[in-house]
């Protein structure tokens, strides 16, 4: 079952074939492979954040599933940098 994968900053949706991979390690492994050529995800000082669509249209965090049932109900991926920005601060 291929799967749509988009990363913030990057113009280029990928698909991955979740049924290749058997836990979120090894899928979070293969796309910060596929995406380090477009954004420098190595950094440690750079944190992302994976999210999944479901079946039903609701948005998920990786944990909040087991994988099975991750495997058998994500409709799309997102990963979204998880900085946060120095004015919030100043303005909340």
């Amino acid at each position: 079952m291929y799967v749509k994968v988009k990363m913030d900053g990057v113009a280029i949706t990928r698909k991955v074939d979740i049924k290749l991979f058997d836990s979120y390690e090894s899928l979070t492994n293969s796309l910060i492979t596929m995406f380090s050529q477009y954004q420098d995800c190595d950094r440690e000082d750079t944190n992302f954040k994976f999210t999944f669509q479901g079946k039903e249209g609701d948005w998920l965090l990786p944990g909040d599933a087991p994988w099975k049932i991750f495997a058998e109900s994500v409709h799309r991926i997102s990963i979204t940098r998880d900085c946060p920005c120095p004015y919030t601060r100043l303005l909340f």
